[in-house]
């Protein structure tokens, strides 16, 4: 179906996806763009893609789908450029996580391309390809928010492609999604950001006792603004209907509070409950659980006895384990949870020096 594909950005998501493409379409061939030389050089040291370049027009010109994986602002100020080299008929994505400013961007490209905007809802506060996954995509959510001028044909032949990373593909209205997006991710952003900022208000030495939970919590705080900047004002009006929802609850619990009407508490951690037990439990999204260690295993038996006999000699105790879908043939990666991070660092050298890539997120 597809020959030739351009990844613009050799990042975590660019690398990653480049690497779930050479495993899953192995006469693909995958062109990179970056402006560091050495993250190209770095991709082509991984694998993730199979030649590189600093020049756009290179990368692009005779390529059948283009992904744009670079920062909100870039994928717009680079649509103009990358549809002016793309050839007749080519599919140009996206992967920022706000798409309808980068839909309304993308009215304006020549009309002999096609652009799907994309969003994979998979990532890590890590940054760069060093650290790309080619399983960062397994049974995460992949939206796709196609321009209305699109040929079905064209959304199924990339829903084909990106399907091959194991992701779960959902077409979705880009106003509905970034109302979605407000809710489920930037906002959290923003009330991690404010929790930490609020405790450490008190003092740095109050953060010295911070346990398991609030870690939990607000392990996205690490996140850089650089990231963070342009999604938060790309996406700011539904960002601020978030906010306001927000506000309505916090008033609420307040008034519970001032009036000592803590029964009323239990509706609030019931409702909670239940409706955090309907999220898939092998769905991913944006916060992934703390003190997890990634190990890359290759498709055969006897891999996850070896690893916990070395943890279980090691002194470590396992809080929780998931392997991610694994292909057959090829391998997977293991999800494993440890109660603190000194445990998790320990268990990082334990199973490196049994030979195995093993990474954090």
């Amino acid at each position: 179906m597809f020959r030739k594909i351009s990844i613009i950005g050799t990042g975590l998501i660019g690398g990653s996806l480049g690497l779930a493409f050479k495993q899953t379409a192995k006469n693909l061939k995958i062109i990179g763009f970056d402006s560091d030389i050495k993250a190209i050089e770095k991709a082509i040291e991984l694998g993730a893609i199979d030649e590189g370049t600093n020049s756009i027009e290179n990368a692009v010109n005779d390529s059948d789908v283009i992904f744009l994986c670079t920062p909100l602002d870039e994928i717009i100020k680079l649509l103009p450029l990358v549809s002016k080299f793309a050839k007749l008929g080519a599919i140009i994505t996206d992967v920022g996580s706000v798409k309808k400013a980068v839909l309304e961007s993308a009215k304006n490209i020549k009309g002999n391309v096609y652009f799907i905007g994309g969003h994979p809802m998979a990532g890590s506060e890590k940054k760069g390809v060093s650290y790309a996954d080619p399983f960062l995509f397994q049974n995460a959510v992949y939206a796709l928010c196609p321009s209305p001028d699109v040929p079905i044909k064209i959304i199924n032949d990339l829903t084909s492609l990106i399907k091959l990373t194991g992701a779960n593909v959902v077409l979705i209205d880009p106003e509905v999604h970034d109302k979605i997006a407000g809710y489920i991710s930037h906002l959290p952003q923003l009330i991690a950001v404010l929790l930490v900022n609020t405790a450490g208000d008190l003092g740095v030495e109050y953060l010295t006792l911070a346990g398991g939970g609030f870690r939990d919590l607000t392990r996205i705080a690490s996140s850089q603004f650089e990231i963070w900047g342009d999604i938060i004002s790309l996406n700011r009006e539904k960002l601020l209907e978030a906010i306001d929802a927000f506000i309505v609850g916090l008033n609420k619990y307040k008034l519970y509070l001032l009036s000592n009407e803590i029964e009323k508490f239990r509706d609030e951690f019931d409702r909670a409950f239940k409706l955090r037990n309907e999220i898939p439990l092998t769905a991913k999204g944006f916060i992934h659980k703390l003190y997890d260690v990634f190990v890359m295993v290759e498709d055969r038996p006897g891999i996850l006895s070896k690893i916990s006999t070395a943890l279980y000699e090691g002194g470590l105790n396992i809080r929780d384990i998931e392997l991610l879908r694994v292909r057959e043939g090829i391998g997977g990666t293991f999800r494993i949870s440890f109660e603190s991070e000194m445990d998790a660092n320990k268990a990082i050298e334990i199973i490196k020096s049994l030979g195995y890539k093993v990474f954090t997120r």
